[in-house]
């Protein structure tokens, strides 16, 4: 199939940041923090390996911004 691994990469991100916005809107600190650093750590990943056309990483990785920006009084 054509670009799956790129569909399936930006699903994968996609569903890190909705545990991200779950641990937000539930108050879990901690376990927000988490997702975003797993979420920072994999959306690299993918961006390495080429499994991420730039254009969708750039759109990713701004909504991975807003979400630090977002957290930028939290800490462990």
């Amino acid at each position: 199939m054509f670009n799956s691994k790129g569909k399936l990469a930006k699903k994968e991100i996609e569903s890190l940041f909705n545990e991200i916005q779950i641990n937000l809107e539930n108050n879990y600190k901690d376990l927000a923090i988490g997702a975003r650093k797993k979420a920072e750590i994999r959306l690299g990943e993918l961006e390495k390996s080429g499994e991420l056309k730039d254009k969708d990483y750039k759109k990713l990785k701004s909504k991975l911004d807003d979400y630090t920006k977002r957290m930028e009084g939290y800490h462990h």
